[in-house]
């Protein structure tokens, strides 16, 4: 590429010697000269105002220009000339930012906690205010930074799941019987969880905490039907779940929907753990006359499939919600 020839200027206070003739482009003689003017920022108000000033000259982002700045006082017009270079063809996250948007993710969802990307980005633009950072990564910056931690998360916890052999799942029974999942509908898992909301009645009196019941497909990993009620597991609970699951759903414009739930129809296996409400003879009458074979997982860890969810309707929907009491509450 052709080079025209011109002139950076004296850096001023920063005792930067002159660099001239040195076949810089026109815009990275633009961009020196603009690392000057902001070397010889007489204050902070004066140094900012020029910060976005520059911004704009340069069609530029005020996150880019601090970095241009770095790169300037690290290394003078080299740096100017290094950074210009690698950064065309997108805009590279900060490497604080990054760390940052990682540690976040990987706290909040430490032990019992869920945190979610959108939960993320809320903290990083809080952080931003808190620091000054007028133009902090974007929730889509977070996402893309999320998108790879959760699927390096996702592959180590598939290898040290019980049950995978290679890319093939083998669900194992109590009673000595060895399932592989091979399609959609063919087993399906079932439990419970208390939620961490707060349910009030009409005049605002406290009823509790709602439970959760959820059915769940192993091999798409689709929520294939709910139950939400104040009453705890029961035999009838999971019938109510597993109607929902088999049926389509059909709900009238008054819920204003904006998604299709399309999933149902009759699973071969429901897979549960030992509770007694996966025992009772309601629920074998009703798996019998559905042709469906009741299994109990051997091993509480091989629940993970089915346990899941509930951290994510936790996390992206019921902490949305007023009541929300935040894993940390208990009730009896």
């Amino acid at each position: 590429m052709r080079r025209e020839e011109g002139e950076a200027g004296a850096v001023g206070d920063s005792g930067r010697t002159s660099v001239r003739s040195v076949g810089l482009t026109k815009a990275e003689q633009e961009r020196v000269k603009a690392m000057q003017r902001l070397a010889n920022a007489p204050d902070r108000a004066t140094y900012l105002a020029l910060q976005r000033e520059v911004a704009q000259e340069l069609s530029m982002t005020v996150r880019n220009v601090r970095h241009l700045m770095r790169a300037w006082e690290a290394e003078g017009v080299a740096g100017v000339i290094r950074l210009g270079r690698s950064d065309r063809g997108g805009q590279r996250l900060d490497e604080e930012w990054t760390k940052y948007i990682v540690q976040t993710y990987r706290v909040g969802n430490r032990g019992g906690r869920r945190m979610s990307r959108a939960q993320v980005a809320v903290r990083v633009a809080a952080r931003a205010l808190e620091i000054g950072d007028s133009e902090p990564p974007s929730r889509a910056s977070v996402y893309r930074v999320l998108q790879s931690e959760i699927d390096r998360q996702e592959v180590r916890s598939r290898s040290r799941s019980i049950g995978w052999q290679g890319e093939t799942l083998i669900l194992r029974t109590r009673e000595g019987i060895e399932v592989e999942v091979k399609e959609s509908n063919q087993v399906w898992q079932c439990d419970h969880t208390r939620v961490d909301l707060l349910v009030v009645d009409q005049v605002g009196e406290v009823l509790g905490r709602p439970w959760l019941t959820t059915i769940v497909d192993t091999y798409s990993r689709c929520v294939m039907g709910i139950h939400v009620g104040m009453e705890a597991p029961s035999a009838v609970v999971v019938c109510l779940a597993l109607r929902h699951g088999i049926l389509p759903k059909q709900y009238s414009s008054g819920y204003e929907l904006t998604q299709l739930w399309g999933t149902y129809g009759v699973p071969q296996y429901l897979y549960t753990d030992g509770g007694k409400e996966f025992n009772s003879n309601h629920l074998e009458q009703v798996a019998n006359e559905l042709k469906i074979v009741l299994c109990q997982r051997r091993y509480p860890a091989e629940g993970g499939i089915v346990e899941r969810p509930f951290g994510t309707f936790n996390s992206e929907l019921f902490a949305t919600l007023p009541g929300y009491t935040g894993v940390a509450y208990r009730d009896n």
